[in-house]
């Protein structure tokens, strides 16, 4: 005689729930927007845009799961970026002037053109993203576009040397204080800095008060912050 046991039969009938739970999981994972690997390529790098001119390139979409998605594009900084657009083809376009695609890739497009009246040495940095439905982003990237030509153009002779001057993102950065006892200080757009303990200049040259150390260029405003010396660009 063959006897059947509940306990055995309890521990299969939760073997086989749990393999059913875990069926359920699986399926609702897969079927989630976005949830695939997904694989954005193509994205634009760090680059330098003349004033006037435009910009354009692509990024591939692709290995999503199928559903909605929404892509985004903005940009902050001070190189001026006019008519940025970004679509997807194929894409959609909502009433509230979202873009986006539905599927599982796509290919987007990003133009901008640089403002013709750009300041050289400026930049903006671009930001782009695909999210689902949920608000989840999918993938991301940001890159930074500079303005073209040199912002800093006048050299400036500083204590005896001639200083290619540096654009710093606000200001033409010309030396850092020369090492001494002096006190630095700015006089008719010159560089200056006072004689040290012993009544001698350290650095720069005696013009009969203080110590000469360099003229900023002829119209631009020469100034001193933060340890260093600078002139407006």
């Amino acid at each position: 005689m063959r006897i059947s046991s509940s306990t055995s039969s309890s521990r299969i009938g939760m073997s086989r729930g749990w393999l059913c739970a875990a069926a359920v999981a699986m399926a609702l994972v897969v079927a989630s927007p976005g949830r695939a690997d997904a694989q954005c390529t193509s994205w634009p790098t760090n680059t330098t845009v003349n004033p006037g001119a435009p910009f354009s390139d692509t990024i591939n979409v692709s290995g999503l799961a199928y559903g909605t998605y929404i892509i985004t594009a903005s940009f902050s900084g001070s190189a001026g970026l006019i008519n940025l657009a970004f679509s997807a083809a194929p894409g959609v376009s909502w009433s509230n002037g979202t873009k986006g695609f539905i599927g599982s890739a796509t290919t987007m497009y990003l133009s901008f053109i640089m403002a013709p009246g750009a300041l050289p040495g400026r930049n903006s940095t671009v930001n782009l993203s695909v999210t689902n439905t949920l608000g989840q982003t999918v993938c991301s990237s940001s890159f930074v576009v500079s303005v073209a030509g040199d912002a800093c153009p006048a050299d400036v002779v500083f204590n005896g040397s001639t200083v290619d001057a540096t654009f710093d993102g606000a200001n033409c950065y010309v030396a850092a204080l020369p090492a001494g006892d002096g006190s630095p200080f700015m006089h008719n757009n010159n560089y200056y800095v006072t004689r040290g303990p012993n009544n001698a200049c350290e650095a720069g040259w005696f013009d009969g008060a203080n110590c000469y150390l360099g003229t900023a260029p002829s119209g631009k405003s020469g100034f001193f912050w933060g340890s260093a010396f600078y002139y407006s660009p």
